[in-house]
């Protein structure tokens, strides 16, 4: 089945469906879609500017690694393998997440907890639960 070409939709027809933090699946109208793409381009565009080359990343990159283990993270490498929950970041995710490490080092594998179900992670820096975790940002609908 063929979509309509963008222009023969208005701004209310339902171009896709989202799902809210509690779960429930509501329908994404064209200006939302329209919305978040252009939030989207606009924060693409402002790390263009403020990251112009690779070097220029790379010290961005270096600083944020340093920053978080002032705050108590370590290379995922030296997570506990007694199978402990801990809390972990991934590289391209702003997210912390609930994480354990299963088998033998190093042939075992990270996998993330969440919502009754595990997830297959390759985290860079890992930290102890005992460190206060920041707040997450919350979706609003």
């Amino acid at each position: 089945m063929n979509s309509p070409p963008d222009e023969a939709l208005s701004r209310d027809d339902i171009v896709g469906h989202k799902t809210l933090a509690d779960g429930r699946h509501l329908p994404l109208r064209r200006w939302e879609a329209d919305q978040m793409l252009a939030a989207i381009d606009a924060h693409n565009a402002q790390i263009a500017r403020d990251m112009p080359d690779v070097k220029t990343a790379l010290d961005v990159m270096t600083d944020a690694f340093h920053r978080l283990e002032q705050l108590g993270f370590r290379p995922a490498m030296y997570c506990p393998k007694d199978g402990s929950t801990f809390e972990v970041i991934e590289a391209g995710s702003s997210g912390i997440h609930r994480c354990h490490y299963d088998g033998e080092w190093p042939t075992g594998h990270y996998w993330i907890e969440g919502d009754d179900d595990l997830w297959p992670s390759h985290p860079i820096l890992f930290r102890a639960l005992s460190h206060p975790s920041p707040p997450q940002k919350e979706e609003t609908p």
